[in-house]
């Protein structure tokens, strides 16, 4: 027996394969289950496999594509095959779903699909407008519940709640013809959407024993869907979920206390609302079992000594589970009220979709204003379910179409920050296992980020980068619509004021003229020397010395350098220091680094950024103006990994980037390559200056002699052009 599996994600495939082996085992069948990850981007020899085992199946399950080249090749596979063969499609793109065949119930002929003529010349019109009204009436549901923001007072998608009651009421429909196949297709869907190992066996074998041929599964009971709670709270240690903050809670404590005695850090007490990271997990992997790659991820943070609310979610819709799980109430003093608590620093999205609308669509109208009002900073992490980690290493561009489509450009229109990978599936396994050199990378992130919320502002210390190109004097403070240095001033000023240790210089003037002047000459530099790194610091600290010293030479090299030292230029105004971004290296090629498929910073780049995370020990960065040179820094385009240049280069420290509103596309480079946090700046406003006023009256004069007729005035509006000219000192050429 041949049963083809085509999905996108990685909940599925350890399921599937523990239903293939278990079936097998407990009914001695041969049954073969050729299973493709349908969010990949196949070869032609791979397309060729894939038609074969289409060929050969007698049952083809199509579950959540949405990828059109990808759908754009099934569907005339399908097509050829649909007369012999059972197509089961779930939550896919609606050219797909019309291909559903179920028995005789065909969803391309459904009402409101094809036109009803054919069915009512057959006599068939009300058995098949039953069944239609039923699929209907359920997929209307599912969508308005996805869409309306605003039904029951603030509208939520509980799309699950129905999976739960679906069972029972099949119950009264009818085991004949087209509804007994609705039926079957329903419970099939019951049984996906509750994937645990038990429902993804039954789904298979329900499927086997309706549509498979002979009757070999004729006597054979298959178990009523399983249900697990719509949003709950999971955590690898706890033996069950959680469907309640408190019950959570006081499991946590009491494990956090009998942990206290074997070294484990911690920041203050567990669930401490300041140092708490809220998890919004996919449900499916909680369900399906196929978790690791989240157990990975929680006991990373929880080492760096915070604690964690991983809540599943009911994927369309996020908005449920952080107000359960991530918010509280606490007594207000007005009568009969309550205030809102949050228990969570940051929220961290490992679902990879959309806020609000999953995998099918995207309210981010809906997903900005519930944000908004939590105030709460939102990150959204990549889990690798379209490729497997060795593609993702292995490729030039980090993650493929349907990744970053899906888990970084939509959860950035939600306003989603760090798209760091974390997991993923590789090659020879069946379930998503964590990464944990990233996993650390992200735990330690968040606990700067987190200090930055906490720590007393006079004990934070801010990097502040200006850019400078081409290398000059002349050109250090350079961005696009900014005017730097006043911006500078206005910054630190404002810092200042707002309690942070700032030695605030007398004027704009003074503040440039202290940068570009102090020690500059003495150190041939083109701006005060901050910093003098030896050679030998410099290969203590940074460990990627001997891959630049492949590309550029020995260290020092020649850029940002002097003898043996190489030179961090800048000022230190109290806590905060302002620092001149090294140059590229290729003053007449910069985009070669972002383009190249090797190479490397130079000496004096990488030095720059090793100070202020190893020496100076900056809370933060803050790129000052469109644009600096660490996002085209060499490595993937997307999804960087610890190859990556610019991964490597920002390392752990959060980083702020001042940024025009009139480049996104320069600005979705900073933020997806060096994790930055935007914020936007306005161009100036432009309007045309027109001509001062002698040119002005020259211009009217010149139009007048050109226009005029007459040789006598145009004789004097010569003279009297002639006469503007000299006095506007213009010359004849």
């Amino acid at each position: 027996m041949n049963i083809a599996v085509l999905y996108v994600g990685s909940s599925l495939l350890a399921p599937l394969r523990n239903a293939e082996r278990e079936i097998n085992r407990k009914y001695g069948f041969d049954l073969r289950l050729a299973v493709r990850n349908f969010g990949s981007q196949f070869t032609e020899d791979e397309w060729q496999t894939i038609e074969s085992n289409l060929a050969a199946s007698e049952i083809i399950f199509v579950i959540h594509v949405m990828d059109g080249e990808n759908a754009g090749r099934l569907l005339p596979l399908l097509d050829r095959y649909r007369s012999k063969t059972t197509v089961i499609v779930i939550n896919c793109m609606p050219e797909l779903m019309k291909r559903t065949r179920v028995g005789k119930l065909d969803f391309a002929k459904l009402p409101g699909v094809s036109s009803g003529k054919a069915q009512r010349a057959e006599g068939k019109e009300s058995e098949t407008s039953g069944v239609g009204n039923l699929l209907k009436g359920i997929a209307s549901w599912i969508g308005r519940q996805t869409r309306n923001g605003k039904s029951n007072g603030h509208g939520r998608a509980d799309y699950l709640k129905w999976a739960e009651r679906l069972p029972g009421l099949l119950r009264f429909v009818p085991n004949a013809g087209r509804l007994r196949d609705a039926k079957n297709y329903l419970l099939v869907v019951s049984y996906f959407l509750q994937p645990t190992p038990n429902n993804i066996q039954s789904m298979i074998l329900l499927a086997l024993k309706e549509y498979a041929e002979g009757d070999r599964l004729g006597s054979i009971d298959i178990a009523q869907p399983e249900a697990l709670p719509a949003v709950a709270i999971y955590h690898p240690d706890a033996l069950a979920l959680f469907e309640s903050f408190e019950g959570y809670q006081t499991w946590y404590q009491d494990r956090t206390s009998k942990t206290r005695d074997e070294n484990r850090k911690t920041n203050g007490d567990p669930l401490e609302p300041s140092s708490t990271i809220g998890l919004l997990l996919m449900r499916p992997q909680i369900v399906s079992n196929s978790r690791k790659h989240y157990d990975g991820l929680i006991r990373a943070i929880e080492a760096e000594g915070l604690s964690v609310i991983p809540a599943i979610s009911t994927l369309m819709d996020n908005r449920q589970a952080c107000e359960r799980f991530f918010v509280g109430t606490q007594a207000s003093s007005l009568p009969s009220s309550e205030l809102r608590t949050q228990r969570v620093s940051q929220i961290v999205s490992l679902t990879g979709f959309s806020f609000v609308g999953g995998p099918a669509m995207n309210d981010s109208e809906a997903a900005s204003e519930f944000l908004r009002e939590l105030n709460i900073p939102y990150r959204s992490l990549v889990s690798l379910d379209t490729q497997t980690i060795e593609s993702w290493r292995e490729s030039f561009t980090g993650l493929n179409p349907v990744q970053t489509g899906m888990q970084v450009a939509i959860p950035e229109i939600d306003g989603g920050t760090e798209p760091f990978v974390f997991g993923g599936i590789s090659a020879a396994a069946v379930e998503p296992a964590p990464l944990e050199d990233r996993c650390l990378r992200i735990a330690r992130r968040l606990k700067r980020w987190n200090r930055l919320q906490i720590a007393n502002r006079d004990q934070l210390k801010l990097a502040l980068l200006i850019y400078c190109f081409p290398p000059n004097k002349g050109n250090i403070g350079t961005a696009a619509d900014l005017d730097v240095f006043a911006s500078l001033f206005d910054i630190l000023a404002q810092l200042k004021a707002d309690g942070y240790y700032v030695e605030l210089p007398e004027s704009v003037d003074a503040l440039r003229e202290t940068l570009l002047a102090g020690n500059s000459e003495t150190s041939i530099s083109i701006a005060n020397v901050a910093y003098r790194m030896s050679v030998d610091e410099y290969r203590k600290l940074c460990q990627f010395v001997d891959e630049i010293e492949k590309e550029w030479g020995a260290a020092p090299g020649k850029i940002n350098s002097q003898g043996r030292e190489l030179l961090i230029q800048g000022i230190q105004l109290g806590n905060i220091f302002i620092g001149v971004q090294p140059t590229f290296g290729f003053e007449d090629d910069p985009m070669r680094l972002l383009m190249s498929r090797g190479g490397a910073p130079h000496h004096g780049f990488a030095a720059f950024y090793t100070y202020l995370e190893k020496v100076l020990e900056a809370d933060a960065l803050v790129h000052v103006g469109t644009h600096g040179a660490t996002e085209f820094m060499p490595g993937k385009q997307v999804g960087l990994s610890n190859e990556c240049w610019p991964d490597r280069l920002i390392g752990e420290m959060p980083n702020v980037y001042i940024y025009s509103v009139n480049n996104p596309s320069e600005g979705t480079i900073a933020k997806r390559r060096s994790y930055a946090q935007l914020i936007s700046y306005l161009t100036p406003p432009i309007e045309s200056a027109g001509l001062y006023k002698g040119l002005a009256s020259l211009k009217d004069l010149i139009a007048s002699y050109r226009s005029s007729t007459d040789q006598d005035e145009r004789d004097r509006l010569y003279q009297a052009i002639d006469e503007a000219r000299k006095s506007l000192n213009l010359q004849i050429s």
